[in-house]
């Protein structure tokens, strides 16, 4: 009997390690990033693959969803790229499927391949203040916003603020149809198709962040936007939970 108050706080110290644990848990079908210099960690859906991040730099320069135009660049020269996840291609760039019709036609249905990608970059605070001293207060929220700021973009939902734990996040998303860069090893490639995108902005530790999500399947964005992160020490939880919709053609 004299030792049940010590076996109390052992069993309940062990059910909070037990929970503690089951929390940090990666959810299946997930794969874990890590950057132990920004002390941060993503958790995103498996059938992402990493890409090299240098991939979307062309002449040296940032280039955003194949968007290469002179405005664009100026938004992007100093954003240098950290993560790159693509969903890798599988089989033909599109399918098509015909049905009869009641007058006795066929409909054909063309269904594009689902494409999807993350792209985390960070901003480059000395490029910035090397062109002039940064006194902005906007620097953040213009990061997000650069998807608005694509051509062929337009957004489809207010850009706001809201909080990952403590973290506070600014976001912009805009869907549409960007020029699209010929492709020379594929030069019978389909035409440019809608896409959906996604802009999240934070200051972590003094690292402006931005994580651009893009697919042409809005299921899919809504997906790979429950990637979760953990900032530092906390706990981990989904960088966009909220389900995005589409704006009226």
């Amino acid at each position: 009997m004299t030792f049940a108050p010590r076996t109390v706080v052992v069993s309940f110290f062990l059910v909070v390690l037990s929970l503690a644990a089951a929390a940090q848990t990666p959810a299946p079908d997930t794969t874990q990033w890590e950057s132990e210099a920004l002390k941060l960690r993503l958790s995103y859906p498996s059938d992402l693959i990493k890409a090299d991040p240098e991939k979307v730099l062309s002449d040296g320069h940032f280039t955003l969803f194949n968007v290469d135009t002179p405005k664009l660049a100026v938004e992007t020269h100093c954003l240098r790229p950290a993560l790159l996840l693509e969903l890798p291609h599988s089989g033909p760039a599109q399918t098509t499927e015909t049905q009869p019709t009641a007058d006795g036609g066929t409909h054909v249905t063309i269904k594009p391949a689902i494409t999807a990608s993350i792209l985390l970059a960070e901003l480059d605070i000395d490029c910035v203040n090397a062109e002039h001293e940064s006194s902005s207060t906007t620097l953040l929220s213009d990061l997000a916003e650069i998807v608005l700021k694509v051509p062929g973009m337009k957004s489809i939902a207010q850009p706001s603020w809201y909080n990952i734990g403590w973290q506070k996040v600014h976001m912009a998303a805009a869907q549409g149809q960007p020029p699209s860069q010929p492709d020379p090893a594929n030069p019978q490639a389909p035409a440019a198709l809608p896409v959906y995108t996604l802009g999240l902005s934070t200051n972590w530790n003094n690292h402006l962040l931005v994580w651009y999500f893009s697919s042409n399947n809005i299921d899919t964005l809504n997906r790979i936007t429950k990637t979760t992160v953990r900032f530092g020490r906390a706990e981990a939880a989904p960088l966009y939970p909220v389900p995005m919709g589409t704006a009226a053609p």
